[in-house]
């Protein structure tokens, strides 16, 4: 069985560990597509591309050449979209599906319905084994009617099989779109352990807890500078640290020096620098589906304070791998601040380790050989 999959950049932390393990049971390979939009995201970071529509080896890209040590780049291929644009769209998109065509592949799996896909949406209703990995059932914010009806639902429809990574929006993704639950696969996050691989810096921060991630308005950034602001910690000598490119809208002239942000995109090592070094990782999200974040901290052992959203209370043990605090209530996340730093979290940190550790049952390899099976099956 040979496997096609097809990703983007934003996923590139979470894919470079499940196709290590995936490749150890079926013959896969790899179609990045990248465009300009997506040079900087995620563990993915390079600065240039060609300005031709083209598809080549990762093996033969310069830029990639950074990235031989942790993804087979005979086996990875990097589709090129110059500027994004309608036009460029369109003849990627039929490069892409002679390319498929060519290398006879049996199975495409696609963790994204970007615009360049979009205009394989009618290849993909013919195409006759399809499985796509759905991050967001459920769109935080609004969206526009076009991405809606067409990106969102008309290739959830095309792909004869879904995959999520939690139950937590199961019915109303089906209610919302029409889907029948027995088209619905289920897999999960593991450890980002890509992230384990980067040599740590100094810490610059002293004793601090951590917010990471692109900042938007559902994460609950400005909630967490309220709660923080309140709470025991800056009593306490303990630090509030922001980090990630976004708008901050709570009025940066207001924050105390306890308050530290570093409003740009945060690049592989200094994330791992980061993580490393805080108490802890907090991430007060209004709304939810899963999180990588999690999965970031986890790789260091770090608990996670989270809000009762989307997968949190799924995938952090309440008070055994972190803590869970009610969403959009700066009362409780107080609350949960003073209590974590009134404990001792050798304890939470062990759990997380036994519980991730190497062919655990939350690990790359076992969450690899489902999906394997999954592809079996379909």
């Amino acid at each position: 069985m040979k496997i096609l999959y097809i990703t983007v950049p934003s996923y590139f932390d979470l894919e470079v560990s499940l196709i290590r393990e995936l490749s150890k049971f079926v013959e896969i390979s790899v179609l990045l597509i990248v465009s300009p939009q997506s040079l900087k995201s995620s563990a993915f970071s390079i600065n240039h591309l060609s300005s031709q529509c083209d598809i080549i080896s990762a093996s033969d890209c310069e830029e990639m050449q950074k990235y031989k040590d942790i993804i087979d780049t005979k086996k990875w291929f990097i589709a090129n979209n110059p500027d994004n644009s309608l036009l460029s769209g369109i003849k990627l998109s039929s490069q892409i599906k002679r390319f498929i065509k060519k290398n006879h592949f049996d199975l495409l799996h696609t963790t994204s319905c970007c615009k360049t896909l979009f205009f394989l949406t009618l290849f993909y209703f013919l195409f006759p084994k399809t499985l796509l990995t759905v991050h967001d059932p459920i769109p935080h914010g609004k969206i526009s009617l076009f991405e809606n009806i067409f990106r969102r639902k008309l290739f959830f429809h095309a792909n004869k099989n879904l995959l999520f990574l939690s139950k937590a929006l199961l019915i109303p993704f089906c209610k919302k779109y029409g889907i029948k639950e027995d088209r619905i696969h289920f897999s999960r996050l593991s450890v980002y352990d890509i992230l384990t691989r980067y040599s740590i810096g100094e810490n610059a921060y002293g004793n601090y807890i951590l917010f990471f991630g692109r900042i938007e308005p559902y994460k609950g950034v400005d909630l967490l500078i309220e709660a923080f602001e309140k709470s025991e910690l800056p009593l306490n000598g303990v630090k509030l640290v922001i980090a990630g490119k976004g708008n901050i809208s709570h009025n940066n002239h207001n924050l105390s020096n306890n308050v530290i942000t570093i409003n740009r995109f945060i690049e592989n090592d200094e994330l791992a620098t980061l993580i490393s070094h805080c108490k802890y990782v907090v991430l007060p999200y209004l709304s939810a589906t899963q999180s990588g974040c999690v999965m970031s901290a986890y790789a260091f052992n770090k608990p996670v304070l989270a809000t009762d959203v989307g997968d949190f209370p799924l995938t952090i043990e309440d008070k055994k791998t972190g803590w869970i605090c009610k969403a959009n209530d700066e009362k409780s996340l107080c609350n949960a601040l003073n209590d974590l730093n009134s404990m001792n979290l050798s304890d939470m940190e062990r759990n997380i380790r036994e519980k991730y550790q190497e062919n655990g049952i939350f690990s790359w390899s076992c969450i690899a050989k489902k999906i394997a099976e999954c592809y079996e099956k379909l």
